[in-house]
């Protein structure tokens, strides 16, 4: 043992200096081979040999006074498990913030994760050259000290998604995912059925001018999904009549009709006698109601209303009947298939959980003058 200025002693490195001791350095030190070395500090068997008490307290006698502690990447390419899960985001703000979008499901993630029995690990600034989040920060995997990897947030490099693959690393998407050329593990939400649902509660009540207001030029897989259920539920509600506009711009040949603003967008409902409006954003939604206050009316008396976007966290939302999503739940059963990857399942392994609607009143009746 060396000293330290205060009297106290503190353990050697190995030859000197400021190096960290290895394996090496331990078995010359006990006198024994670093296999038997390895088998001590992870408590394992040493083949058919028994490794007896007096060879096992003289490797960890010279563990200690060398000071040594196992490389956790050693160990996990030994063919262990560090018994730690990666969490990355493509968000150039790591979502930590309950009033972020993303909050909700890295709780459900860390539940999960801690009745597992799993550490997580979080890479907050992993950039590359140009200050992007990239999951290959310096040419290497970066979650690859974890065992396997969790991936949330938009924005996505399907590049380096690929590569992850070709590794033939495990990773579970937090949302829905289809990637060209690539077998994506994932968990999403059952956007399509709820949103049928909603225009089958609308038609129930006597709907029967309904609009859609969708957001201007974004079209990933939660997108999708609520347009082909607002559809689906116009398909079988033949007494249905619908109306879409796009809220931004430019127009596509899908949606020719644009409104650039709540006003505009309140004009585009007044011009058609829509009695109900399902808007893709729920911060639109809200600036909707807002026009139409303005001008002197209320949902649902003048015309239901109802977001889409599943974000309490807005201001406003929750004066708004809205599709929720079980962010939580879906954070929880990504771990749950990570884990379920990690021990044998092979091929894509593939949830979707249901929405739900969280009602604030703003669902009711057409007029009666409709």
């Amino acid at each position: 043992m060396k000293s330290r200025g205060d009297g106290t002693a503190r353990p050697a490195t190995a030859g000197g200096g400021g190096r960290r001791a290895t394996q090496a350095d331990v078995a010359k030190h006990a006198g024994v081979s670093p296999a038997i070395v390895s088998a001590v500090v992870n408590r394992r068997q040493y083949g058919n040999i028994r490794i007896s008490e007096r060879t096992r307290q003289r490797v960890l006698e010279s563990v200690r006074t060398l000071g040594y502690s196992p490389n956790i990447a050693a160990r996990n390419l030994a063919g262990g498990t560090n018994r730690l899960l990666g969490v990355f985001s493509w968000q150039r703000l790591f979502p930590l913030l309950k009033e972020d979008f993303f909050y909700e499901f890295l709780v459900g993630i860390e539940e999960a994760a801690e009745e597992a029995g799993y550490n997580l690990l979080m890479l907050c600034a992993a950039k590359d050259e140009t200050g992007a989040r990239s999951l290959y920060p310096t040419g290497a995997n970066g979650l690859q000290l974890a065992d396997g990897g969790l991936l949330l947030g938009w924005d996505e490099r399907y590049d380096q998604i690929r590569r992850l693959q070709e590794e033939h690393y495990p990773f579970v998407f937090v949302g829905e995912r289809h990637i060209e050329g690539v077998e994506a593990s994932w968990v999403g939400a059952n956007y399509l059925d709820t949103t049928a649902g909603i225009v089958d509660r609308l038609a129930g009540l006597g709907h029967r001018r309904i609009g859609l207001l969708v957001q201007a030029g974004t079209a990933n897989e939660a997108v999708a999904g609520r347009r082909a259920g607002f559809q689906l539920g116009v398909s079988r509600n033949p007494t249905v009549e619908s109306h879409t506009a796009a809220f931004g711009s430019p127009a596509s040949n899908d949606v020719p009709t644009t409104v650039t603003d709540a006003a505009q967008a309140l004009r585009w409902v007044r011009d058609r006698r829509l009695t109900a409006v399902v808007v893709e954003s729920s911060a639109v939604a809200v600036a909707l109601r807002t026009a139409a206050e303005t001008a002197g009316l209320s949902a649902p008396e003048d015309f239901s209303l109802v977001g889409l976007s599943g974000t309490p966290e807005v201001p406003g939302v929750e004066h708004l009947t809205e599709l929720s999503i079980p962010r939580r739940d879906m954070g929880r059963e990504a771990v749950r298939l990570i884990l379920q990857r990690l021990t044998g399942a092979t091929g894509p392994v593939t949830v979707t959980l249901p929405c739900t609607i969280r009602d604030a009143g703003t669902v009711g009746p057409p007029p009666q003058n409709s």
